[in-house]
């Protein structure tokens, strides 16, 4: 919507009424075909009148022109369209749907899929949305579906740019899977079979596949990984949620991320952890966010160590929380403070309190210390005055103005707990009447303000009650008309819903039924696979026996021919040929011997080589060699299997090797950013000699001078 306001603010003052017809020119070609500025036109003009709908909350007229709007755009795909003109279609037209009174269900999930298949750019978006608006309505199988439709789409380089969106798919998917196995969690509570459940373990499987696998990709994932702990926890499986957490808070792959130490914080304070590891969790958390709540848990934890190092810690601690303007009226915080600096005083650090106090006395006059605020908080909250005062005279402060508004609080109480009564009036002094007496002024100005406010508030409420009767007396009106079709309308789907959850029930017992017939089958065909692989593993010893002979039989073949192959070279007059042959055969019997890959393709290269000289020069000599060849190449392929397996190994070696690199490079950065300080420092060092020398050349000058003038 604010990219139309956008293209039409000079319009904004000459409207036109919604309730007046689109008059349009028809500009054709010569075949009698709409041209494209009459397309542009009209669409502009369509969504002018949508926008004015809109903004007058004429929800029917506006949903009348949507209708129209999209007719157009499917009739004409032949046009170039902007393209923000799907994002701008699918958020006008699920605006206008909301707020239709007479909107059903059907009607959202037929604009949804009409619009999947206008926007091909938002698919994944829409597929979420979708899924959004179904889970509100309590559709939860529905809103699954539409998930796995989103998640299976493809749609050559559209569906590749959507990667994050199908990403977030996916987790959400997981996250559905969780929501099930917490309703049947629920179902099954207060039994001893709740953990036994088949069907609620068959919920946990999908889910954690889904969510371990979204977890461990770098990102915020916040509620799915709260949903995969709680699974974890719930089945006593500790180790493994405590090394999710500790993954997604320390992972340096991870964007940086508050929440992450919080709940670790949780988790560690749930199970009984030790104080320091809960103390290492809240101090990474203060440098992120030195405002949260859990810092108060940070300085008690503190305090309980007893060690002077954490007690001056929970000190800077503290006051860097009241810092915050969320916290400057906390009483909680205040006297947090207040007992550790009485505790650095017993333990005679009181150095370290001026110290940190010297650093931030200005600051805190400006803030908590001003004489507004003593004067506030006499009148609001007179234990945070006292809080404060006793704060500054633990901290050697003698602000006599503000810790006045203390003082006469304490004479006050004193004069109600001493004195009698009937003599009150007797004691009272003429300073303290004076200070009630101004007091007393103070107060009658301050309640006239308050009732001339209070009846400027009470005109402009009777004002808009007149405008919101009238409102209502005309929406009544429209509420009545549309309840008699709304009633109309709730017979069809009552009856559509009974024949749905009749549907439904059977479906649901045909899926229970299929699920348990299919866990048989895995159990039977995980037997089946163990006793298949035993005889598997005895048929292999066979075949590699029978193949060794076979190598042997096909050597003694080789050695036969080859010989044959030798007597007709000798009759060629060059012995160079034949001497370069006899290293072929040397070399392909050191290729069965071989292990590693690399060698076999040099030899090949080699081979090609010095084939295409004898090409040249013997054409029938290379015929023999293919035969020679074919026979040795099924040699090689059974060799090749054995070598890929060797190969496989090499990588994983290859990855860790990698890594290792990766560590170096990372080193050898440092190191390059050392020599740069060093560099640095070296060209300052140079740059102060020759200043030094500059001014030893004036000076010298000066002298110079001065003796040339005596």
């Amino acid at each position: 919507m604010d990219d139309i306001e956008e293209d039409f603010l000079e319009d904004q003052w000459t409207r036109e009424l919604v309730k007046s017809p689109v008059n349009l020119q028809e500009w054709t070609d010569d075949k009698g075909i709409p041209t494209e500025i009459f397309f542009l036109k009209s669409n502009r003009k369509c969504l002018k009148r949508i926008r004015d709908a809109m903004l007058f909350h004429n929800w029917q007229e506006a949903a009348v022109y949507y209708n129209s709007y999209i007719q157009a755009l499917e009739a004409r795909d032949s046009i170039k369209v902007h393209p923000t003109a799907s994002e701008i279609t699918w958020r006008i037209g699920t605006e206008i749907l909301h707020h239709l009174p007479n909107a059903t269900a059907e009607d959202f999930n037929a604009v949804y899929e009409q619009l999947k298949n206008n926007g091909v750019k938002n698919f994944s978006k829409i597929c979420l949305e979708h899924c959004f608006h179904l889970l509100l309505n309590g559709q939860m199988e529905e809103a699954k579906r539409q998930l796995s439709i989103g998640e299976s789409w493809r749609y050559g380089n559209f569906s590749i740019a959507q990667g994050d969106t199908k990403k977030i798919i996916r987790a959400y998917c997981g996250f559905l899977d969780y929501l099930k196995w917490c309703e049947k969690k629920s179902s099954t509570a207060g039994t001893d079979e709740a953990s036994r459940n088949h069907e609620m373990h068959s919920y946990f499987r999908y889910a954690s596949v889904t969510l371990k696998d979204i977890i461990s990709q770098p990102g915020v994932w916040d509620p799915f990984v709260l949903s995969y702990i709680n699974m974890l926890e719930f089945y006593d499986d500790e180790d493994g949620a405590l090394q999710i957490l500790e993954n997604y808070a320390y992972n340096k792959e991870f964007p940086i991320n508050p929440n992450s130490h919080v709940y670790l914080y949780q988790f560690l304070k749930r199970h009984n952890a030790p104080d320091d590891r809960l103390i290492g969790s809240l101090r990474i958390l203060h440098t992120l966010v030195p405002s949260h709540e859990l810092m108060l848990d940070l300085c008690s934890l503190l305090v309980s160590s007893r060690l002077m190092s954490d007690l001056e810690e929970a000190l800077t601690v503290s006051m860097d929380l009241l810092e915050f303007s969320s916290w400057k009226t906390d009483m909680n915080a205040w006297s947090c403070l207040q007992n550790i600096i009485k505790l650095l005083k017993r333990k005679k650090r009181k150095d370290f309190v001026l110290k940190e106090w010297h650093a931030r006395r200005s600051l805190w006059f400006s803030i908590h210390f001003r004489i507004p605020l003593a004067r506030k908080d006499m009148l609001e909250n007179v234990d945070l005055l006292q809080i404060k005062s006793d704060v500054l005279k633990l901290l050697g402060e003698h602000f006599l103005e503000y810790r006045r508004y203390a003082q006469n609080l304490e004479k006050i109480s004193e004069i109600k707990i001493d004195v009698c009564p009937f003599r009150r009036i007797k004691t009272r002094t003429k300073k303290w009447r004076e200070e009630q007496e101004k007091k007393r002024i103070e107060e009658e100005k301050r309640k006239k303000l308050i009732e001339k406010l209070k009846k400027k508030i009470k005109k402009r409420k009777i004002e808009k009650k007149k405008k919101i009767e009238k409102k209502n007396i005309e929406e009544k009106k429209n509420i009545e008309k549309e309840k008699k079709n709304i009633e109309k309308k709730k017979k069809k789907i009552e009856k559509k819903k009974k024949i749905e959850e009749e549907k439904k029930k059977k479906i649901e017992e045909k899926e229970k039924k299929k699920i348990e017939e299919k866990e048989k089958k895995k159990i039977e065909e995980k037997e089946k696979k163990k006793i298949e692989e035993k005889e598997k593993k005895k048929i292999e010893k066979k075949k590699i026996e029978e193949k060794e002979k076979k190598i042997e039989e096909k050597e003694k073949k080789i050695e036969e021919k080859e010989k044959k192959i030798e007597e007709k070279e000798k009759k060629i007059k060059k012995r160079k040929i034949e001497e370069e042959e006899k290293k072929k055969i040397e070399e392909e019997k050191k290729k069965i011997e071989a292990e590693e890959k690399k060698k076999i393709e040099e030899e090949k290269k080699r081979k090609i080589k010095k084939r295409k000289i004898e090409e040249k020069k013997t054409i029938e000599e290379e015929k023999k060699i293919k035969k020679r060849k074919i026979e040795k190449k099924t040699i090689e392929e059974e060799e090749k299997k054995i070598k890929m397996r060797k190969i496989e190994e090499k990588k994983t070696i290859e990855e860790e090797e990698k890594k290792i690199k990766k560590k170096k490079i990372n080193n050898e950065k440092e190191k390059k950013r050392l020599e740069k300080k060093k560099k640095m420092k070296e060209k300052k060092k140079m740059e102060k000699k020759k200043k030094k020398k500059m001014e030893k050349e004036k000076l010298m000058e000066t002298e110079v001078e001065d003796v040339e003038k005596t």
